[in-house]
């Protein structure tokens, strides 16, 4: 190997291509520049004004432009309350960390409550108020200055970031993901297609599959339709075609039990179906006309209602999205499209209030008690980390990078301020010393292979560089003390996480729990919890189940199939609700009973389920005796959903 091609191979060995050292390369250079700008006009501690940068930067234009946005909202929230509690820590200084307890609880629990981007507000709030109360506590004559400094420095930072972002980034290929979007829903009709056509022996595992999708397109869409309010638009079409997709999947499901040998339900719509499937942009207009569309729908209407409206949905909503029709647009965003209920998880928001607000009183606490600067900075970094993973669905994966990176940052950073910093004299060199680290940090935090632990061993470097004139007067000893108290800190939260990791199980139980409470107010409580409202939580839970399966020790108790049989159990409640003005006196003297034994879903759904099944046979109203039979089957095919209990494994013959 040449000399010449030795920078292109570590480049390769460390995972960077052309695009990532420009990435790299914009990173460094915006955090230098916001640093260089704070230092000069001599905002204190300068050094916060190169993190938002890293912390900022995303691969996309518009997630960068909204998580910017969302910093500098919570920042200013987060600022506005510390300012209101460092009144009181001259008077009643414990007071006021119960009060920035509370404050990181809250916003802590709402990281799990706002959904996508917006939770980085909340995240920003709470530490925003760790940062600017626990200084304040050890310096309480010069709180406003900290306060404005931490403001003024999120400012610099966020628009030096969002200036390059304008410049360098790219724009997400939004055509791509509503491609695939359509793709998914076009998978959904095929296994319908199939199924009516009699050729589907079960579909388990192509609902497996879709889900999967499905739980992925969510997720990635979060970054994609961030920044754009057109793309807005296009999310809440994508949210009602989720919601139509699953749908398909649960009547494809429901229809199944309906086919004999020879005898499909109905092979004309079955083909219509199939050829929807092999839908793609370039065909969309002819696929998606009036003509072909107007036939799918009314050989879906003679089949199954509900069918029909879910199928609408979703080539209205594909057609839109491939073609921009203005009349499917019109269609897709009528008052009662379908929603999808937010992402909330209110177990992970208690937890992660509880433990951050906890960690919190206790760290500031004792670092009040001892009253040094040490102290400050292990309870500054505790709280913040604390916040940081407790704010993530699974943050023992995340853990150990953290780790990793606030330990390699801390050492450099005693290396610079034993080696480097006593030769420094003007915030001129102070800019200068600066900026070899950055490019590092910011060619690490490209590549591939460095990238997770890189961002926090920039912030750690960052933060304990303490790269500021006039320097605090300190020994070697304190250096290494106040960067060992950020390991510390890091040891103490990261490796609670790890040790003590968050459960996909638990997840599981949760949501299974949701839904069967649901299905119980479904039961009840129909006016309270309609058709529409309860299909969308339980189409959010199917997804959160799909989401945590796959690493839970229950995936092999519970199914895709199982989740899609309780949608529709749910289905056919409504359906029986929604009849009972029609219900004859012969049929009401049978079902009298039927709220009460719909209740024991949950404990016994095999008995539950020939109840029904006899209570089918009995009625003489054909459309009753239907819905009947299919929460019956809903019942066999479900019930190790509805009798789920964690650690509980039930085998059926």
């Amino acid at each position: 190997m040449t000399t010449a091609n030795l920078p292109h191979f570590l480049a390769q060995k460390i995972g960077l291509d052309r695009r990532g050292v420009v990435y790299g390369l914009q990173l460094a250079l915006s955090a230098w520049l916001a640093f260089a700008i704070a230092s000069f006009l001599h905002i204190p501690n300068p050094f916060w004004a190169a993190m938002p940068v890293f912390v900022v930067a995303q691969a996309t234009r518009g997630l960068a432009f909204e998580r910017g946005l969302y910093r500098f909202v919570g920042t200013a929230l987060g600022a506005l309350a510390g300012f209101s509690m460092i009144h009181f820590i001259q008077d009643a200084p414990y007071a006021s960390l119960l009060m920035l307890a509370l404050w990181v609880a809250v916003f802590g629990a709402l990281t799990h409550l706002l959904y996508g981007v917006h939770s980085y507000a909340a995240l920003m709030a709470g530490i925003t108020a760790v940062v600017v109360v626990i200084p304040c506590m050890f310096a309480p004559e010069n709180y406003m200055q900290l306060a404005l400094a931490r403001v003024e420095c999120t400012f610099i930072g966020v628009v030096m970031i969002t200036l390059s972002s304008a410049l360098l980034t790219p724009n997400a290929d939004r055509d791509r993901f509503y491609l695939s979007v359509c793709e998914v829903a076009a998978s959904a009709c095929y296994l319908l297609g199939t199924t009516l056509n009699g050729t589907t022996k079960c579909g388990a595992a192509q609902e497996a599959e879709i889900l999967q999708k499905i739980s992925r397109l969510e997720t990635s869409g979060i970054a994609i339709m961030a920044g754009s309010p057109a793309a807005a638009q296009h999310k809440r079409v994508i949210n009602a075609m989720i919601v139509s997709t699953i749908g398909l999947l649960a009547t494809s499901r429901r229809l199944h039990t309906h086919n004999r040998p020879g005898q499909p339900v109905a092979p004309q719509l079955g083909d219509a179906l199939l050829a929807i499937a092999a839908l793609t942009k370039e065909d969309a207009n002819q696929i998606l006309s009036e003509q072909r569309m107007d036939e799918a729908l009314a050989l879906a209407k003679a089949t199954d209602p509900t069918l029909a409206q879910h199928l609408q949905r979703l080539l209205k909503g594909a057609k839109w999205l491939l073609t921009s029709d203005q009349e499917s647009a019109r269609f897709m965003f009528k008052p009662d499209a379908p929603v999808l209920a937010p992402a909330t998880s209110w177990g992970l928001a208690r937890q992660t209030g509880l433990l951050c607000g906890l960690i919190t009183l206790v760290s500031a606490s004792l670092a009040y008690v001892g009253g040094s600067f040490i102290g400050e900075m292990t309870a500054l970094a505790t709280a913040m980390f604390s916040l940081v993973l407790g704010s993530m669905v699974k943050p023992q994966i995340v853990a150990p990078f953290l780790l990793k990176g606030i330990i390699v940052g801390s050492i450099i950073a005693i290396g610079y301020r034993l080696a480097i910093f006593p030769h420094i004299h003007s915030t001129g060199l102070v800019v200068a010393s600066i900026l070899p680290f950055l490019l590092v940090g910011g060619m690490a935090r490209a590549s591939t292979m460095f990238g997770f632990p890189a961002l926090d061993a920039t912030m750690a470097f960052l933060l304990g560089s303490q790269a500021m004139l006039p320097a605090r007067v300190v020994t070697s000893m304190d250096v290494m003390a106040e960067s060992g108290s950020m390991i510390l800190a890091a040891c103490i939260v990261a490796g609670g996480f790890i040790l003590l990791p968050r459960r996909s199980d638990r997840h599981v139980h949760e949501a299974t729990s949701t839904v069967n409470r649901d299905l119980f107010r479904l039961i009840n409580n129909s006016d309270k919890l309609g058709a529409g409202r309860w299909m969308a939580r339980s189409v959010r839970q199917t997804l959160r189940l799909t989401a945590h399966l796959a690493q839970s020790s229950q995936r092999h108790s519970l199914a895709p199939a199982h989740l899609i049989s309780a949608l529709n159990f749910g289905h056919s409640i409504a359906q029986l609700q929604s009849m009972q003005d029609s219900w004859t006196p012969q049929t009401r003297a049978i079902l009298q009973d039927l709220n009460a034994q719909l209740n024991t879903f949950t404990d016994e759904p095999n008995t539950l389920a020939a109840t029904l099944m006899q209570y089918a046979r009995d009625v003489q109203q054909p459309d009753v005796a239907a819905a009947l039979w299919s929460a019956s089957e809903a019942l066999v095919a479900g019930r190790d959903f509805f009798a789920y209990r964690p650690g509980i494994s039930r085998s059926h013959d």
